[in-house]
């Protein structure tokens, strides 16, 4: 018997030597709250957080700070950007800038955030974080009525420990695919890379794509479940931590027979630094060291801005992008920093810089810039720790200039030089107007003359015509053909005020050239010995009472035709075209007469209609220099039948 107790007690003593590690204790002497310690979390600046009953307390490796979370009871802790998530019996709260912000709801057990989304899964359901509420989550009533006890996202699939099973879901806004793995008390999900662990009363389950794969029935009453150096250190209620190694065989235990004061674990943590922190029920906090000598990339952070020694409280120093605006009595700024070292606070050192060189390390953790002058700055401050440095963190501001350096201020003076310089320059160029005002006032009256001249020609009209068309009246008055005799009146009135009223005009409607062009070619139809036909013809881009266009530009070309084009023919025909094409209007008019070159052959006077023309043509080449203009007979098997005139003008249009 005394062998075997021997065996017993030798065999307690070696399991415990292989246990025993040196742990740090927290207590309330140290500065915790309270010795019940529930959750724990590390911020971006390195500062470990912990949940105790109704406060939060920040550590920075050298002293605890106590806040009060006021009527609520602490359940969990998260960290987003700079703010601080805590979960409560009644509330999610959110601690930023030094205030605290509530949001109402049943007992917070877990909170998430994805992609700038806030989930909170509490005793009944999962709920939303809006702008200033929680809203409640339609995914399912068998998950929205009953107890979130843990929530996690794989990057892909959201897992949803309750109190009755565990769920897979696609989406928890709008979901589509929903899972129900396996049923019971989860209490915990946790994910590893690309494994995904949970744990209920039965025990630990690897899940595989929609199936739970149980692993290890102990330990029991499970808390917890981190993942620390390739190994699995599972928390419990009542068997302090089980070590478990990445195949879930047994490696050891750390609990009230080796190392710790309690069984009673509620959370692990391991930080930036690698330490693990353990949370117990009852008996204040513990922090463990490993083994790993590596320094970590130290993060620094603004923790204030000072302008004029009041501090910058309206804007997320850390998350602001822009430049901040400052007048110029605002050229006082200071700046203080932070980097946290758990382990050893002292070893960090600093150095800044404001838009030039870095000062040397040193321990400061602010400085103070007086009496800046005007311009853009942008402060740059990086920590170190060993030989390890952090990512530099920048602020960019601009100080405006004083108003006596204003540009417009300098303008002002200058306002007197250059109204000077002005009146100068106004008098030569008076001077300038005075000498050329005989040259102006000549090309005043040589226009004016030109335009009376091109008046007088669409005022004119060939007496020949007119001539006849009297006759003809006079002819139909003695045949006592009264319909005829009324119309052809009508129609020459007509053609006479259009012609008297647009003189007037330097442009018209392009319909109304067509209505007198037809006005003038139906009586010359009616006066004609030999009779012919004519069609006028649009393809416009643009309506054509919109265009305007010289008055009289078509009639003397037209006319030409009817004289000495197809005055022989008893088959006369003469087609105007109206077309646009590339912002220009273009006309052209065929007839199929005998030709121009034979027609001059049988002019041998140079009549009214020839200078009609040749001046219409230096109208239509005055109004657009380039090839607007050309004349050419239309040959068929080198034989004439007629000819072309075509030319262009610039579009314009009353709009």
């Amino acid at each position: 018997m005394k062998f075997f107790t021997f065996l017993f007690l030798l065999f307690g003593l070696m399991q415990t030597s292989a246990q025993n590690f040196q742990l740090k204790t927290y207590t309330v002497k140290n500065g915790i709250p309270n010795a019940k310690i529930i959750a724990i979390t590390q911020d971006n600046v390195g500062s470990v957080w912990l949940a105790s009953k109704n406060k939060i307390s920040k550590f920075n490796g050298e002293e605890f700070n106590n806040y009060e979370v006021k009527n609520r009871s602490v359940s969990i802790l998260e960290t987003k950007n700079d703010s601080l998530l805590i979960g409560t019996d009644n509330s999610l709260t959110i601690y930023a800038q030094d205030k605290f912000s509530h949001f109402e709801s049943k007992k917070v057990h877990s909170i998430l955030t994805v992609e700038g989304f806030i989930f909170v899964g509490s005793e009944q359901g999962i709920y939303r974080l809006k702008e200033d509420y929680l809203s409640p989550l339609k995914t399912n009533f068998q998950i929205d009525l009953n107890q979130i006890n843990d929530l996690k996202f794989d990057g892909k699939h959201y897992f949803i420990a309750t109190n009755k099973a565990l769920w897979k879901v696609d989406n928890l806004l709008k979901p589509t695919s929903l899972k129900r793995i396996e049923i019971g008390n989860f209490k915990t999900v946790s994910i590893f890379e690309n494994q995904v662990i949970a744990s209920n009363e039965i025990g630990i389950f690897s899940i595989e794509g929609e199936q739970a794969f149980l692993i290890a029935q102990q330990p029991k009453e499970i808390t917890d479940i981190q993942k620390i150096n390739n190994q699995f250190w599972i928390a419990t209620k009542n068997n302090g931590i089980t070590v478990l190694n990445s195949d879930f065989t047994f490696e050891k235990n750390i609990n009230k027979y080796n190392t710790l004061a309690t069984n009673n674990i509620n959370s692990i943590f391991k930080d930036q630094q690698n330490n693990v922190w353990i949370a117990t029920e009852n008996a204040g906090l513990y922090k463990y060291e490993t083994d790993s000598k590596k320094t970590q990339k130290p993060i620094i952070t603004l923790t204030n801005i000072d302008v004029v020694y009041e501090p910058l409280d309206s804007i997320n120093i850390n998350q602001y992008k822009k430049v901040l605006q400052l007048p110029s009595d605002k050229n006082h700024v200071s700046f203080s920093y932070k980097t946290v070292n758990i382990n050893n606070p002292k070893a960090v050192v600093y150095r800044f810089k404001l838009n030039e060189k870095f000062s040397p390390w040193t321990a400061k953790e602010s400085v103070d810039f007086a009496n800046l002058s005007a311009g853009n700055y942008t402060f740059t401050a990086q920590s170190k720790i060993d030989s390890v440095e952090s990512k530099p963190i920048s602020f960019s501001f601009f100080i405006d200039k004083p108003l006596y350096k204003k540009d417009w201020f300098l303008w002002s003076l200058l306002g007197g030089l250059s109204l000077l310089l002005g009146l100068i320059i106004l008098n030569y160029i008076n001077r300038i107007k005075k000498r050329n005002k005989a040259k102006v006032e000549k090309l005043k009256l040589e226009n004016h003359l030109l335009s009376l001249e091109q008046k007088a020609l669409q005022l004119q009209m060939n007496p020949h015509f007119i001539f006849n068309v009297l006759n003809g009246i006079k002819a139909l008055g003695s045949t006592g053909k009264t319909k005829e005799l009324s119309s052809t009146i009508s129609k020459f009135a007509t053609l006479l005020r259009s012609v008297l009223l647009n003189s007037r005009q330097e442009e018209i409607s392009l319909s109304e050239e067509i209505s007198t062009l037809k006005n003038y070619l139906e009586l010359e139809q009616q006066m004609s010995a030999n009779p012919f036909d004519f069609n006028i013809k649009t393809d416009l881009s643009i309506d054509q009472e919109e265009i305007l266009i010289p008055p009289m530009l078509l009639q003397p070309f037209i006319e030409n035709s009817i004289k000495h084009g197809i005055n022989l023919k008893k088959d006369g025909k003469i087609t105007v075209l109206f077309t646009t094409n590339n912002n220009f209007l273009q006309c052209t008019i065929d007839d199929n007469g005998i030709g121009f070159e034979q027609s001059k052959k049988q002019s041998t006077v140079k009549n009214h209609q020839s200078v009609a023309v040749k001046v219409t043509q230096e109208r239509i080449e005055n109004l657009s220099k380039e090839s607007t203009f050309s004349i050419k007979e239309l040959k068929e098997k080198e034989k004439i039948i007629g000819t072309r005139v075509w030319f262009k003008i610039p579009l314009k249009t009353d709009y």
